[in-house]
């Protein structure tokens, strides 16, 4: 069977990304299962492979080979050229930040056009990006852009719990003002279309968290449950999904039993990727619901602290790597 091919792209050239790329390019694990072809910049690539002390090359090409992938090559879209003397650790530059996007929107023009069978990404400075013109919170908010999504969720997925977010990349204080009942119902969709295409479960049942302690205590802790969460859990079960709740955040995420659910709703970043992590921080990965693609995610971000001394984990991106590959084969037999 021919694997599938998954563009990989570089992140943020001053954390952490070329160095988990080149690491996780130099296993044989990820050449087990996808042909892996990086959209990033040569010259930080070869850089990071002489401060590591590997053998591995990069060999640039302007079209995707079909043949030839094995561990210590990596094959390159290269997308910028920045100034490898001027760059540092942990501080991006406005160059940087517009390399980035360009590795981003690189790869979407290529997996839309059917080059592609997936894309991993690599983190990003969302500050960085904005500083080079592109008003983004993070790669979820790009990408929908990029395809001009109506909706798009992240699919936080672990050993025990896959967790979906209903907002995303926002202060604490306006939280609640995303929290509507046609948002929470989108998601919920999303979510039962993902479960479906993407891992075979013919009929989803799906948790929705409330947003409130106690979800609300019918309105003494809080409006949010009664006016918006629990009208959108109704109209989903009227329309066939297979949901329930609101269930209390803090008590759901049980660590001495499984969860009879497929999915769990989360209303917010922390509320759902806290216990996510918790449990599974190196093997956690991001999955994007509602692109007209596969698309997953490292669960960590650029790692500022160890970034430059040859301490990331490849972990991560090894295990995006292998769901996509596998998600990209159910999605075709979908």
């Amino acid at each position: 069977m021919t694997l599938p091919i998954i563009g990989i792209t570089m992140g943020d050239p001053t954390g952490i990304g070329p160095e988990i790329i080149v690491k996780a390019l130099s296993m044989e694990e990820p050449f087990q299962v996808c042909r892996p072809f990086v959209f990033g910049d040569q010259e930080v690539l070869s850089k990071t492979i002489e401060m590591l002390g590997l053998t591995s090359t990069v060999e640039v090409f302007e079209k995707i080979p079909e043949e030839g992938y094995l561990p210590q090559r990596i094959f390159l879209a290269p997308l910028s050229q920045l100034e490898i003397d001027f760059l540092r650790f942990g501080k991006p530059n406005r160059e940087c930040g517009e390399a980035m996007v360009r590795y981003v929107e690189e790869a979407v023009k290529w997996v839309r056009s059917g080059k592609l069978d997936a894309i991993t990404t690599c983190p990003i400075n969302k500050k960085a990006i904005n500083a080079a013109g592109h008003p983004f919170s993070g790669h979820t908010e790009l990408l929908a852009h990029l395809v001009k999504a109506n909706s798009v969720a992240m699919m936080f997925l672990g050993s025990r719990w896959k967790v979906v977010l209903v907002t995303t990349h926002l202060p604490l204080k306006e939280v609640s003002k995303w929290i509507t009942a046609n948002r929470i119902l989108s998601t919920i969709r999303m979510t039962a279309e993902g479960l479906k295409k993407y891992f075979g479960i013919t009929y989803p049942k799906i948790a929705v968290l409330g947003l409130n302690p106690h979800c609300g205590e019918d309105g003494l802790l809080g409006e949010e449950e009664k006016m918006e969460i629990i009208p959108a859990i109704a109209e989903a079960k009227s329309q066939g999904v297979n949901v329930e709740g609101p269930f209390p955040a803090d008590s759901f995420f049980n660590f001495t039993r499984r969860a009879p659910f497929d999915a769990i709703i989360s209303m917010y970043h922390d509320q759902g990727l806290i216990p996510v992590k918790m449990v599974d921080f190196e093997e956690a990965v991001n999955l994007t619901l509602g692109l007209p693609f596969i698309r997953t995610s490292v669960g960590h971000g650029t790692a500022y602290d160890i970034a430059g001394k040859g301490l990331a984990n490849p972990t991560n991106l090894v295990k995006a790597l292998l769901i996509a590959s596998k998600l990209s084969k159910l999605k075709k037999d979908y």
